[in-house]
């Protein structure tokens, strides 16, 4: 729940955003990065609101996606410095 003053504080953000020509969506986007703690979405249409959650499920998503991938290239790179240890071996070996 927010304060007296923080939503005094929300509110004047609000009317200078608006003034500068700034649409629902952007101060949503804006007053998020200042106030993450703040429940805002009463700002946003359903539409609005629908579209800022997919965004947020994309985001979580593509955060798995490059986890995901940074698992299989360490995974790539540690077999491939296997194989070619066993490849140096090798060559040494045959090399005697």
């Amino acid at each position: 729940m927010l304060s007296i003053s923080q939503a005094k504080d929300i509110r004047s953000i609000v009317n200078e955003l608006r003034s500068k020509g700034f649409s629902k969506l952007d101060i949503y986007l804006i007053l998020r990065t200042l106030k993450p703690d703040a429940k805002l979405e009463y700002l946003l249409s359903p539409g609005e609101l629908d579209i800022v959650n997919r965004v947020n499920g994309l985001r979580i998503e593509l955060y798995r996606m490059r986890t995901e991938l940074y698992d299989l290239e360490k995974k790539v790179r540690r077999r491939h410095e296997l194989i070619m240890g066993v490849y140096e071996e090798l060559m040494k070996s045959m090399a005697k």
